[in-house]
């Protein structure tokens, strides 16, 4: 029987808005790419002052993805720099980050726009 490997995908989008790295994470997040995923989002910090993570289109993740998104938010904040998700809370992660109280660690807003506002 063969396993089933987990895709996702993490987009970088380049910015006019200042120090600020932007990606967008699609598809599923599990033990089988957390440490890829953790290496992904380090060099996307590297260098910003600010990193803003949309997070519509991650249809699950695992408790492996979710301690990566908290180790990365502590990292972040140790380094004096902010953190922000793009989730609204229709999201089909939405609930499993809002049990886990992940807004003390990271600024969460359903746009962009709110994001970077509460930045």
């Amino acid at each position: 029987m063969l396993a089933r490997v987990t895709s996702y995908e993490l987009e970088v989008r380049e910015t006019d808005v200042g120090e600020i790295a932007l990606g967008e994470l699609a598809g599923e997040l599990d033990l089988t790419n957390a440490e890829e995923l953790e290496r992904r989002l380090e060099e996307i910090a590297a260098g910003v002052s600010k990193v803003v993570l949309d997070l519509n289109g991650i249809l699950f993740f695992d408790s492996a993805a979710l301690h990566v998104l908290f180790r990365f938010a502590r990292r972040l904040e140790a380094e004096g720099k902010a953190f922000g998700l793009v989730l609204p809370a229709t999201s089909p992660v939405a609930k499993t980050l809002s049990i886990v109280s992940f807004d003390q660690v990271a600024t969460i807003r359903p746009s962009l726009e709110e994001v970077l506002a509460g930045l």
